[in-house]
Formats: structure tokens, sequence, C-alpha cells
């Protein structure tokens, strides 16, 4: 991966920006793993449900 596009690179930041959230948060309130992806599960579902009442789309 010598040359990443623009979209890989986004990707990465936005996963690293994520993962470093979900560290402080466990840090700041004590959360397990499993809180932490149960959280992570229901933003990405209200996530999908605006996007989908916005353009009539879901992600799959």
């Amino acid at each position: 991966m010598a040359n990443p596009d623009q979209k890989t690179i986004i990707i990465d930041n936005a996963y690293e920006e994520i993962k470093n959230i979900c560290i402080n948060f466990q840090k700041d309130t004590n959360a397990s793993n499993l809180e932490v992806k149960c959280l992570l599960k229901l933003i990405m579902k209200e996530w999908e449900e605006k996007e989908e009442q916005k353009t009539g789309f879901g992600f799959r």
C-alpha cells in the first residue's frame, strides 16, 4: 500500500478516531468490551435508519 487512495486514507483515519474514542470511553466509564460493542451497534443502527429515511436506501 505504497500509494493508498483518498477513500482508504479517510477510512483508516476514521477507524483510528473511533478506536481512540472507544478507548477513552472505556477509561472514563470502566465500560466492558461488550458494552462498547453494544453501543457501537446501536449507533450504527440509528445511522442506518436515518440514512434510509433521507435517501430511501440503506447501506446493504
